[in-house]
């Protein structure tokens, strides 16, 4: 007999809203290629929350013919993971990328050769190969998969903003919170995954009724990542390619691209505290701070250098990347303003006068350096200068 209890309804409802998101993120404009990923993940973990949805409900007890059901494609999980951190990172999915999906669709057959046996032969196989031979072995591929996959992503996140940071004056617009929480949000996947595996193969066999809880995280997580998803769908990413120069496919960190027709090789000795010290002199006296999409190729240009040089110059010469020698220059630039007695300008408004693009960005920026907020930097100064008068 049918009939939808506690279990099966908790489970319909999140994976129900997650398909309805991944549709809604199909139809988004913006970051096609990467919201179509995203899609296509929400959906695989749907499928896999299927059978259990109806095994609770008593289908299988009903329609036992439904053993076999192709649902299970988490060999692509990983796979579909990397690739959105990719495209999110990059801006393009790497060469040859649907390689890297053909484990999952040889997953895919397996299970739509034997939905389409008859139930005896499923019994009878399910019975001597597949639960003790083909199961533990397609788990321990899933985990690995996953993990190596999380890697690839967490490296491509790291690098990205190592990038942002390089070339970037207003990499806090840039802060990735979202693909960050994506990524930690499948560790934690990866890890409960874990334990029930652990805890089956070692400790007790788990029925349906223990697996419970961990399809209950699947079906939240689909709901929540499709959510998150969605809000992030038309997020407009910088690319590494259009600064640099480099592939669309690729992340390129600053330090390893020279800028076109350099030729003076990078291995002479350069004086670059020297080099560093003149150009901050240069910057300084200039008005180019105050752009508030100033780019590492953009003032290397000004300068009449090359990015190589000037990211050596920074990191080398004044211990700085080229986000923190900007953003430290506009900064004192705020400072400065805020500290003069006739000054009754906003705040934001000196702030957006010195390149910062938000106030969010600006206050995050502002108590990184100074340890304080812009408005506990204007008291204390009225303070003193109040005292001194």
């Amino acid at each position: 007999m049918i009939s939808f209890g506690t279990r099966s309804i908790l489970l319909l409802i999140g994976t129900v809203h997650g398909l309805v998101l991944a549709a809604l993120l199909l139809r988004a404009p913006g970051n096609r290629v990467a919201n179509r990923l995203l899609a296509l993940l929400l959906t695989l973990v749907a499928l896999r929350i299927v059978p259990y949805i109806i095994g609770f409900a008593g289908f299988y007890d009903a329609y036992p013919w439904l053993t076999y059901l192709p649902y299970d494609w988490s060999l692509g999980y990983g796979a579909v993971i990397w690739l959105y951190a990719r495209v999110i990172c990059s801006g393009g999915l790497p060469a040859h990328w649907r390689w890297h999906l053909v484990p999952a669709a040889v997953q895919g057959v397996y299970y739509c050769v034997l939905f389409v046996q008859p139930l005896t032969f499923k019994n009878a196989y399910n019975g001597t190969i597949h639960d003790p031979i083909v199961a533990p072995i397609e788990s321990a591929l899933t985990m690995l998969s996953m993990a190596g996959y999380l890697v690839l992503a967490g490296r491509d996140y790291s690098r990205y903003q190592r990038w942002l940071d390089a070339d970037l004056s207003n990499r806090e617009d840039f802060r990735l919170d979202w693909l960050r929480l994506f990524l930690v949000a499948f560790g934690v996947t990866l890890l409960l995954w874990g334990v029930t595996l652990f805890a089956d193969a070692f400790v007790k066999p788990l029925d349906y009724f223990d697996r419970f809880p961990l399809y209950l995280w699947f079906s939240a997580l689909i709901y929540a990542l499709g959510l998150g998803g969605l809000r992030n769908a038309n997020k407009v990413y910088p690319r590494p390619a259009s600064a640099v120069g480099g592939r669309e496919d690729t992340v390129t960190d600053i330090g390893d691209v020279a800028e076109p027709g350099t030729t003076a090789p990078l291995e002479r000795q350069q004086d670059w505290a020297a080099m560093g010290q003149k150009w901050s002199t240069l910057v300084r006296q200039s008005d180019w701070w105050r752009d508030p999409d100033l780019t590492a190729p953009l003032l290397a240009r000004h300068l009449a250098t090359n990015t190589t040089y000037l990211s050596r110059a920074l990191n080398d010469g004044l211990g700085q990347n080229f986000n923190e020698f900007v953003n430290r220059i506009r900064v004192e630039a705020v400072q400065a303003e805020l500290s003069r007695p006739e000054s009754d300008r906003d705040v934001l408004v000196i702030a957006l006068d010195a390149g910062f693009n938000s106030k969010a960005s600006f206050n995050r920026v502002f108590k990184r350096v100074t340890g304080q907020t812009p408005t506990e930097f204007r008291r204390q100064n009225e303070s003193i200068t109040s005292q001194l008068q």
